[in-house]
């Protein structure tokens, strides 16, 4: 059953999904890395549509037409310099959906495809939630963010090379997510989604998105 999201006012929560790393560590695309037969970009994408978040832009650089193919209805933008950093492609992102919207973001959530340890409950605490909020496991902050009104501003605003942690300050909010922060970056990181997939599909629902 989909998860009811919580709107300002009559505006769904638009989201981005950052898939745009060249991934020299891991020598492959991390949204490419298969989850129980779907790839990463797939999961995280379908879990944010399946809680009602619209629109969602997917932010790509090298595999568009692998994304497209993974994702044929989904909003794709590419990232012409991902080298810059997530804030680069944020913006990107956030430029996109206030173009489909036709208005500017009153929040956005930010979900890279490299942190998929988390679920629905973690995302659905994030939106009952007012201004920037990331998850909080074993006092670590995680993702997905929600960015508010004034976080985007800061951030459309900024030098695309600025690390985002250095431009919002994000309030913790505890959840309970034991891989929340699972970093897929090296094969070592895919071996061990690999070896536990059985409790990583508890993030991954099999009702959302299939």
């Amino acid at each position: 059953m989909g998860l009811r999201v919580r709107v300002m006012g009559s505006i769904p929560t638009p989201a981005v999904v950052l898939a745009a790393g060249h991934s020299r560590r891991l020598g492959r695309p991390k949204a490419l890395v298969a989850v129980n037969g779907k790839e990463l970009v797939w999961w995280v994408h379908e879990r944010l549509v399946s809680a009602g978040c619209t629109p969602v832009v997917v932010v790509n650089a090298e595999i568009e037409s692998d994304v497209a193919r993974l994702l044929p209805e989904a909003r794709l933008v590419v990232n012409p310099n991902p080298d810059a950093g997530r804030t680069g492609s944020l913006q990107l992102g956030i430029e996109a959906l206030e173009m489909m919207m036709e208005a500017k973001l009153e929040r956005v959530v930010m979900a890279p495809v490299d942190r998929p340890g988390w679920n629905s409950e973690v995302l659905q605490t994030l939106l009952e939630e007012r201004g920037d909020s990331a998850p909080s496991f074993d006092g670590r902050k995680g993702h997905p963010v929600v960015l508010s009104s004034s976080a985007i501003k800061v951030v459309r605003e900024a030098e695309s090379h600025h690390p985002l942690r250095d431009l919002v300050v994000f309030n913790p909010v505890a959840v309970k997510a034991p891989w929340l922060h699972l970093n897929i970056d090296t094969e070592d990181d895919v071996a061990l989604l690999e070896s536990n997939n059985a409790a990583l599909l508890d993030c991954f629902p099999q009702g959302e998105g299939i």
